[in-house]
């Protein structure tokens, strides 16, 4: 049985209910046909005409058969005689529709949540995608990021060490001892050095150049024959050097650093002054002042090695130094036609 014919079935046994309860409802009551008073005129008549009418007779009352009640319904016509519906009738049929309408809630509540369920899984389906992407963007954003500052810091580390490794000008002070060398030795011993080296190194390549300012410093000696008796001498020479030189280096292997080896070699403009010879010329023992002494042409030659230090550079270096003095008065034999010497100094570059 459908959900329509339970409905009308349900309707139509409170329908009956109502009609025993106190009669049917005003919408039906000109459907529900009344008794009806048939008088049987032709017998009374008869009757009263053979005797006479009696007040304890009463009229005959005829009455037609039970009435029925019609309920117009989806699958045609219900007839229930007055107060002959069955309670329990009544009961399954409120039972059924109550039965029927709880069904169609819970059908429509199972409906709703299956759809609630669908939207809250879509939802999330879509927090999801969402959360996804963004983290999608936040990885190849952290990636690139990450790249960019690796480049960066590669960049500057490079920059960094190019202006660590930068050559360019530079100024130095050093200072040390000073030795005569070949024929310079028969009259003299060592003495000092001071250098004031100025110069520019390329960054990119081994060459450079640098000039110096030195003055190198040798103390005289004494000749005496067997008796005791001097026989020649020599006055403390100072040699003034204005030096230009060719400069080769090469780094030391390893981490990137300023330190380096290097070689040297050039020509100068030296002055020798205050040395004498001999001890029987007039003029022994006369020193020769700078402004007296003239300026002769040499050449050095030497090799050092540069630590770096900070940002500057200790070094210590060697030259190998020969002027052709040309004094007045010298020993014959050649003591003082050349002098010859070799500083050895440490010292200190500024860049």
């Amino acid at each position: 049985m459908s959900s329509q014919r339970l409905l009308n079935s349900g309707l139509a046994a409170m329908f009956g209910l109502l009609l025993c309860a106190g009669g049917a409802p005003r919408g039906a009551a000109a459907q529900v046909p009344r008794p009806k008073i048939v008088k049987d005129t032709a017998k009374i008549a008869k009757d009263a005409a053979k005797k006479p009418v009696m007040s304890d007779q009463r009229m005959k009352i005829v009455k037609e058969t039970k009435p029925t009640v019609k309920v117009q319904g989806a699958a045609g016509e219900v007839k229930l005689p007055p107060c002959a519906v069955d309670q329990d009738s009544v009961t399954r049929a409120v039972a059924a529709v109550r039965r029927e309408q709880y069904d169609r809630e819970q059908l429509a509540r199972e409906a709703q949540r299956r759809l609630d369920s669908a939207q809250s899984a879509a939802r999330v389906r879509d927090a999801v995608d969402r959360e996804r992407v963004i983290a999608a963007a936040q990885r190849q954003k952290y990636f690139l990021d990450s790249v960019a500052f690796a480049k960066k810091t590669a960049e500057e580390a490079s920059l960094a060490r190019q202006r660590h490794l930068a050559r360019g000008f530079y100024l130095g002070l050093a200072g040390g001892a000073s030795s005569p060398q070949r024929d310079t030795r028969d009259g003299y011993t060592g003495g000092w050095n001071t250098t004031i080296p100025f110069g520019w190194d390329a960054t990119d390549q081994p060459f450079g150049f640098r000039t110096d300012f030195s003055v190198d410093h040798m103390n005289g000696t004494r000749i005496h024959d067997v008796a005791g008796v001097t026989t020649s001498t020599s006055g403390d020479i100072t040699v003034w050097s204005l030096n230009a030189d060719v400069k080769l280096r090469a780094h030391a292997p390893g981490g990137p650093t300023r330190s380096h080896v290097y070689a040297l070699a050039g020509v100068g403009a030296h002055r020798v002054a205050e040395g004498v010879y001999g001890s029987t010329d007039p003029l022994a023992g006369q020193k020769l002042t700078f402004s007296d002494a003239n300026t002769s042409f040499g050449w050095n030659v030497g090799a050092g090695a540069s630590l770096e230090w900070g940002s500057t550079e200790l070094f210590v270096e060697t030259r190998f130094f020969q002027v052709k003095s040309d004094l007045a008065y010298r020993v014959s034999g050649g003591v003082g036609t050349y002098t010859s010497f070799t500083p050895i100094v440490v010292g200190l570059q500024f860049f």
